[in-house]
């Protein structure tokens, strides 16, 4: 089976890079000799303005993998490697060689939720129609408002 695994270097003494998208390389390794078949420069990425998650699930599923190891994996790569049928676990640290043992052991952590980005505010919470409260102004984005939000509003009880 195919692996591959964020590394910040090309060997397996390298650390697996937290970040899957913008991993400086993308290391596709033989479970069962865990032997590097194949270091994927990925250092492109970081200059990437957007993408680069999804790009890097297309590479690995490009190169045959049919996991992905690695500290996070963001939403739009986790559906890219979701439609290809490659597992993602995710919360991987140490190093390559590491990483593959404790994946060879059975100790890997469980398959991943890709991170989710931040849900769109709610205005209304509650069946009957718009909160009444007043909403707060904000700080240009620094202030937390007054308005309801993340499933309810504390001056409506009950629906009323």
């Amino acid at each position: 089976m195919k692996i591959a695994i964020s590394a910040t270097g090309k060997d397996l003494s390298s650390a697996v890079d937290p970040r899957f998208g913008r991993a400086a390389y993308l290391l596709i390794v033989d479970s069962d000799t865990s032997a590097i078949v194949k270091a994927i420069d990925n250092q492109t990425a970081n200059e990437a303005a957007q993408g680069a998650g999804i790009k890097a699930a297309s590479l690995i599923a490009d190169a045959g993998a049919e996991v992905v190891l690695t500290g996070v994996v963001g939403p739009k790569a986790a559906a890219v490697c979701e439609k290809a049928g490659i597992v993602m676990l995710s919360g991987i640290e140490g190093t390559v060689a590491e990483a593959i043992e404790q994946f060879r052991a059975g100790q890997e952590t469980s398959a991943s939720q890709p991170r989710k980005a931040a849900a769109p505010r709610q205005t209304t919470s509650l069946p009957g129609g718009p909160c009444k409260q007043k909403k707060g102004k904000g700080l240009g984005g620094l202030g937390r408002g007054r308005g309801c939000g993340k499933g309810g509003c504390r001056t409506r009880q009950g629906g009323a």
